[in-house]
């Protein structure tokens, strides 16, 4: 009968014990895919971050009381988005255009202004964008009166801007005269 209550009291002993392990791993499973969904988050708040630079220009806007339009972008924003663009090429290390893919992280901005295309404004040198600020900023026209009148030159997004299948990342934006 000694023999048996030992054999019991071993068996419950290992019992416990394999319990205890099950616990352990549960518990190491369970906090480790809540660190890995963490993780996921954090990433995936850092790609929405950084997409919605470029995208804050895509869409449609209405004030009160107004019809829904497309978002206004003036030269300006054209060129400090193009100017960005350069910026983020250059700490990814790209020293020469790239063709937009789905794997390439390089950005690149057009604007058609007219029957022109202004390809890669992201490879342009500051004289040029500061010539483009110059030359399509503003446009001229005359009232009623025959008095010059000066007007801010809008651009718009048509399309939405070109996100990398596998980066996840805007790497095209075209924007178009309004």
């Amino acid at each position: 009968m000694e023999n048996a209550s030992k054999a019991l009291i071993m068996a419950a002993e290992i019992l416990v014990g394999v319990m205890i392990i099950s616990i352990g791993v549960y518990l190491f499973n369970t906090l480790g895919q809540y660190s890995a969904d963490t993780a996921q988050d954090m990433e995936q708040a850092q790609i929405d971050s950084f997409n919605e630079q470029f995208l804050k220009y895509y869409g449609m806007s209405a004030a009160e009381g107004e019809e829904l339009s497309p978002i206004k972008s003036t030269m300006h924003d054209i060129v400090g988005l193009a100017n960005l663009a350069a910026k983020i090429n250059a700490q990814n290390g790209f020293t020469e255009i790239e063709p937009v893919s789905d794997n390439s992280s390089y950005i690149q901005i057009d604007v058609k202004i007219g029957t022109k295309t202004y390809k890669n404004l992201e490879s342009y040198s500051q004289d040029e964008l500061v010539n483009l600020v110059k030359n399509y900023s503003i446009v001229y026209s005359k009232d009623s009166t025959g008095n010059t009148v000066a007007e801010t030159k809008y651009y718009k997004v048509p399309e939405q801007p070109t996100i990398g299948k596998y980066t996840k990342l805007v790497n095209y934006v075209k924007f178009v005269e309004i």
